[in-house]
């Protein structure tokens, strides 16, 4: 079967066979296989082998290095079964390309056991010495079958995990500022507060500060539905950050803000922060 890597008349009887074998139990996982082994006969006993045990199903049979590259991109298996000595490419150099976060797990059925060392550099997960014993691969592919099942468990939780990241990001609320040449998206949350400063606002937040081209009112506009309140007419403040309100006589109040910074409540705009913080709109 040299050079002809997924030859039909071998890899649709075994995915057959493998599917039938793993039939009387569901609860197997399918581990999808290719075998590479340069001798045709060692290939065909690994092949009848493995299609012996439930829920493998060999999706490839390689007799070269090359081949064994080729239908790993192709088909994408959970476990390379791989002989080393190999003319050309050889099994080591194979794993070396194949071994990844993606990539399929290798396992490496040899004659010779100096490879031993080297082939755990290359983060096989087994090692099985020919001539094949039926317990000795069956082992292989248990283990096999319980690190493809760890690792697809890891994949799902990091794809939740980015899922979940990227549901609250969605979900919070962001301002859109224009600093010069530069757009920044910065959470509503993030603001503390934003002071006039000429025909541009200045808006402060937890980690920068930012010059932006836009007039208090409509920034006043843009920013009430977020829980920001005018205490000037030159100052818009995220009530939220706001932990204390200090009388300064003459109807005059300072309001602390969680990062320490005091801002003046003029006495114009201090029936709006009233209205906020009693959880109704302003007048």
């Amino acid at each position: 079967m040299t050079g002809t890597g997924t030859a039909p008349a071998v890899a649709a009887p075994v995915a057959a066979d493998a599917a039938a074998s793993a039939a009387p139990d569901a609860a197997v996982e399918t581990l999808r296989v290719i075998v590479v082994d340069d001798e045709p006969a060692a290939r065909r006993r690994i092949v009848r082998l493995l299609q012996e045990l439930p829920g493998v199903v060999v999706v490839a049979a390689c007799g070269s290095g090359r081949e064994a590259l080729r239908d790993a991109a192709a088909h994408r298996p959970d476990v390379v079964f791989l002989d080393i000595a190999m003319p050309g490419v050889d099994g080591l150099a194979v794993a070396r390309q194949l071994t990844g976060d993606d990539g399929p797990l290798v396992v490496f059925v040899t004659a010779y056991d100096v490879h031993a060392v080297e082939a755990f550099r290359v983060h096989a997960t087994d090692y099985v010495l020919k001539p094949l014993d039926r317990a000795r691969l069956a082992d292989a592919v248990a283990h096999a079958r319980g690190a493809v099942r760890r690792a697809r468990a890891e994949r799902l939780a990091a794809r939740a995990a980015e899922g979940d990241r990227a549901g609250l990001e969605a979900a919070a609320p962001r301002f859109s500022i224009r600093d010069g040449r530069r757009g920044h998206f910065v959470p509503m949350a993030d603001i503390l507060w934003v002071e006039s400063f000429g025909n541009y606002a200045r808006v402060h937040t937890t980690g920068a500060r930012y010059l932006h081209r836009a007039t208090m009112e409509r920034l006043a506009e843009q920013l009430a539905p977020h829980g920001f309140v005018r205490i000037h007419r030159s100052v818009i403040v995220n009530a939220a950050r706001i932990v204390r309100l200090q009388p300064e006589g003459s109807g005059q109040y300072e309001a602390l803000l969680d990062s320490g910074r005091r801002l003046r409540v003029s006495r114009r705009y201090r029936g709006g922060l009233d209205a906020l913080w009693r959880g109704r709109a302003p007048a």
